[in-house]
């Protein structure tokens, strides 16, 4: 019997020293919760944005700030080129914006408000603050550069700041809550309990590093959408995902799709409209051929149909809506040329085209058919796995 060798340990060439694994350095820093801002600068009539995260007031006299861009970004270039940047400090409602600015692209800006602050640099408009910086010093560490920025523009509003924690935005004071609603919910939809057995709290708490009190609450809050259900005396098992569940979650998501769609697409701004069409295009672009690009397109797909329920202008109708959202639990039993049947052929590019002519009866219709295009073809799968999964 042979026995398999240990991992060899890695060792920092610097340092000498054994090197930290790059997942689990990643986990350990996402239980930092920071503030979100959106880093813009202008070259000439071209204008660059990017998502960050490292940021940070240097000193007081003079004003300073710092902040950290990854050498491959195209905005660490402009900034590098212009020595100059402005930083936007996102505000509790921008959770999109920050979303649009941290994914590739070249028309960042487009459907997002902003003026030019008076040093010629572009501010978004509804941040929570914004500072003008020129640029000083610069140092290298790792991936990154760190422009120290002498501060010569700053103003701020009212309103509370985006958080980032884990992975997801969010207000700061709910963000150990939203980790253990997000962590349960993929724990559950993953199976990671398999289906008839009872979720240990314990363990989920464990791995999500915190509270099982956190981890009870989340699964209450499961089995308000079904995914989990109560056993006496037990706690709760998953949910099998059934024909008679798909109807209801996809006729709650579409009751509220189509609602938001009557009563406020013909008063929605153009900007809203352009960051639709632009995820729009973003999910039609993406063709789920493995488990990672199937992660991603589920993941754009949901922003675009939030996108949509974001018309209300309401941060807790969007998040009930997100919440109904179960299409991970297909990641085990799709095939990919199943997916690619799944996106059909212009439901997307039909429904953005009605958004745009503000025709709040077509995008009903076709939003009402590419739903009943989903049901079926996740009932077919049901019905191939013994009526379960």
């Amino acid at each position: 019997m042979s026995i398999a060798s240990p991992d060899p340990i890695r060792y920092d060439t610097d340092l000498g020293l054994p090197a930290v694994d790059e997942a689990a350095f990643r986990n350990v820093v996402g239980h930092f919760a920071s503030g979100v801002t959106v880093i813009t600068t202008a070259d000439g009539d071209a204008l660059f944005g990017t998502t960050v995260s490292a940021v940070s007031s240097l000193s007081t006299e003079p004003p300073m700030m710092l902040v950290c861009l990854n050498r491959s970004s195209v905005t660490h270039d402009a900034v590098a080129r212009t020595g100059r940047y402005a930083i936007n400090i996102l505000s509790a409602t921008q959770g999109e914006t920050a979303r649009a600015f941290a994914r590739k692209g070249d028309d960042k800006f487009a459907g997002v408000p902003h003026t030019s602050g008076a040093h010629g640099l572009p501010l978004l408009t509804g941040a929570l603050a914004s500072i003008e910086c020129v640029v000083a010093e610069t140092a290298v560490g790792g991936t990154h550069t760190i422009f120290l920025g002498r501060v010569v523009g700053a103003e701020a509003g009212d309103g509370e700041p985006l958080a980032y924690y884990r992975g997801r935005f969010g207000q700061l004071e709910h963000a150990l809550e939203n980790a253990a609603y997000d962590g349960a919910r993929r724990w559950v939809l993953d199976r990671r309990t398999p289906l008839t057995e009872t979720i240990d709290v314990e363990a989920v708490a464990t791995e999500l590093r915190l509270d099982p009190v956190l981890v009870e609450n989340a699964l209450i809050r499961l089995a308000t959408e079904s995914l989990v259900r109560r056993v006496p005396g037990c706690g709760y098992e998953p949910t099998p995902m059934t024909a008679d569940l798909v109807d209801n979650l996809y006729d709650a998501r579409l009751t509220i799709e189509t609602g938001v769609l009557e009563s406020h697409l013909e008063r929605a701004g153009d900007e809203q409209i352009a960051a639709i069409r632009r995820l729009g295009e973003q999910v039609l672009a993406l063709v789920p051929a493995t488990a990672e690009s199937l992660d991603d397109f589920l993941a754009l797909n949901l922003d675009y149909h939030s996108a949509i329920v974001d018309l209300a202008g309401s941060r807790q109708l969007t998040s009930t809506y997100r919440a109904l959202n179960v299409a991970t639990v297909w990641r085990e039993t799709y095939q990919a040329e199943d997916w690619q049947r799944q996106m059909g052929d212009s439901f997307l590019h039909d429904i953005t085209a009605a958004i745009e002519r503000r025709d709040v009866d077509e995008a009903q219709r076709i939003v009402r058919e590419q739903i009943d295009f989903v049901k079926s073809g996740a009932k077919e799968v049901i019905a191939a796995h013994g009526g379960q999964v």
